[in-house]
């Protein structure tokens, strides 16, 4: 991977919305950076790359919520979310890139839809639970979180099942952190970790770094519900590109 001066420009400022978004509300940086990014990467760049962030992030954030969430309740899901990384991973090392491509381009697109038709805020104490579905749906997240680093559809689980916001943002931070620790040591037995990989790290450690201090002068000014519109129209105006560029163009 040659980094020019334009290509790290492009990263870091992918990177740099996508972060500030993260610090904001909690999680959702893959819904910007995941689709721009994959104009013009590929994601066998793209999601190794964007571990070292994550995990700092994820890893700050689960410890000032680590008093709002249920242990018991966790831990099963991250036992399968883990068990659909390998999965997703064996895809990504040997998929085409063009094809995985544009599966991403259809779950980015789906996850949007889902997203757009819902409110943000996950409080639904009347909810009824189904213990295998959400086995089921930690299973595919995970899927999902080694193929392109997205684990977005566990998101829109607890978002939809959590008692209140403290629990989800607790709980969802605490399964991204565990599953990252996971991805993070599979790729490097998969040779995924490389240098390319992990001069990306460093970019959007930077920007992520940036992000830290861009969100707190935003957040007396910005509400959550409005920063998850914009993410949204984002997310699925990515979504319909990737899908017509690596159909058209194989790429």
């Amino acid at each position: 991977m040659n980094y020019t001066g334009s290509m790290i420009l492009f990263i870091f400022l992918v990177q740099l919305a996508a972060y500030t978004l993260k610090w904001l509300i909690g999680f959702g940086n893959p819904l910007i950076s995941a689709p721009l990014l994959a104009m013009r990467l590929d994601n066998t760049l793209i999601t190794p790359g964007s571990l070292l962030p994550d995990l700092v992030i994820n890893g700050r954030i689960t410890w000032q919520s680590r008093n709002n969430f249920r242990w018991r309740a966790i831990l099963p899901l991250l036992l399968a979310m883990v068990a659909g990384v390998v999965p997703g991973t064996w895809l990504l090392r040997f998929s085409l890139p063009w094809i995985i491509k544009t599966v991403l381009g259809g779950v980015v697109v789906f996850l949007g839809l889902e997203m757009a038709t819902r409110r943000l805020r996950p409080v639904r104490p009347d909810r009824r639970e189904i213990p295998w579905l959400r086995y089921l749906v930690a299973f595919f997240s995970g899927m999902c979180a080694g193929l392109f680093g997205i684990n977005m559809f566990l998101v829109a689980y607890l978002q939809r099942t959590a008692k209140d916001y403290d629990e989800f943002k607790g709980s969802i931070c605490f399964l991204f952190l565990g599953e990252n620790l996971f991805r993070t040591g599979l790729y490097l037995c998969t040779g995924l970790l490389n240098r390319s990989s992990l001069c990306f790290s460093l970019i959007s450690l930077a920007a992520a770094f940036c992000a830290a201090r861009l969100a707190r002068l935003l957040s007396p000014h910005i509400s959550g519900e409005r920063l998850q519109k914009l993410s949204i129209v984002f997310f699925l105006l990515g979504g319909v590109s990737i899908i017509v560029k690596s159909i058209l163009l194989h790429t």
